[in-house]
């Protein structure tokens, strides 16, 4: 996954022999067997001596000194069309500068558009997927590079050689919008169960007023006039009478 055939996983390494660590765990999560796979693991493995393609190196793979690095050379004949999934918080990034390597030194362009899906659903559960005129991006300048069956990478892609897909103008708004505005509800809008209410100290100070006589707080509560033994004991005498 990560040495042999990493462009089946749209996995590649960059110029230095390193890829991110995430790279890796975000493609282990897509097999069942191997979601477990943390990064004690591999260092586990590495300290019993196994032999891996590579080292975990703070938050980075890299890769051993005795392996053969990686050539990414440039395509000749790229596809016609490649695919990539376009991150919604970068979508409106991508309307004014096109794809552009940001993290890494190379962006993953897919010619399968389910693998493009499955590298964007990675990181974000609804990417956008974008075709790239490939083809004519090449002839025109921008250099593609062969990382591997069906994967290919670039520095950038401008604008005009991307066909973007047909957005609902509300999504589209909410997509492009710069200032990300979150509303509260108001006390009145919040929802109330049954049984259930809200405290004000307004409210309780006027109930306590409309208490009368000994039951209004830090007055001393007196001999209660109604007995109810002495109610009791007249209203047996008029039954006699």
């Amino acid at each position: 996954m990560a040495y042999h055939a990493p462009s089946e996983y749209g996995l590649f390494w960059d110029p230095d022999g390193t890829m991110p660590w995430k790279e890796l765990y975000w493609a282990l999560q897509e097999d069942a067997s191997l979601r477990f796979v943390r990064q004690t693991h591999i260092r586990e493995l590495n300290y019993l001596g196994l032999d891996l393609p590579f080292i975990l190196d703070a938050n980075r793979l890299r890769l051993r000194p005795d392996l053969a690095q990686p050539a990414y050379p440039p395509a000749d004949r790229p596809p016609e069309r490649l695919f990539f999934a376009c991150l919604r918080k970068h979508y409106s990034s991508l309307l004014e500068r096109g794809i552009t390597a940001a993290h890494r030194p190379y962006v993953a362009l897919c010619a399968d558009r389910e693998l493009a899906l499955r590298l964007g659903k990675r990181r974000d559960a609804e990417p956008i997927l974008v075709e790239v005129m490939a083809a004519g991006a090449s002839i025109g300048g921008e250099p593609i590079r062969s990382a591997g069956e069906g994967l290919y990478l670039v520095q950038s892609v401008p604008l005009r050689y991307l066909v973007l897909p047909l957005i609902r103008a509300e999504r589209y708004t909410a997509l492009t919008s710069r200032k990300k505005v979150e509303l509260k509800p108001s006390r009145t809008e919040l929802s109330v169960s049954p049984g259930s209410f809200f405290v004000d100290i307004h409210r309780l100070h006027g109930q306590f007023s409309a208490i009368s006589g000994d039951d209004q707080p830090g007055k001393k509560k007196g001999k209660r006039k109604a007995d109810w033994k002495r109610d009791a004991k007249k209203e047996r005498h008029k039954r006699k009478v």
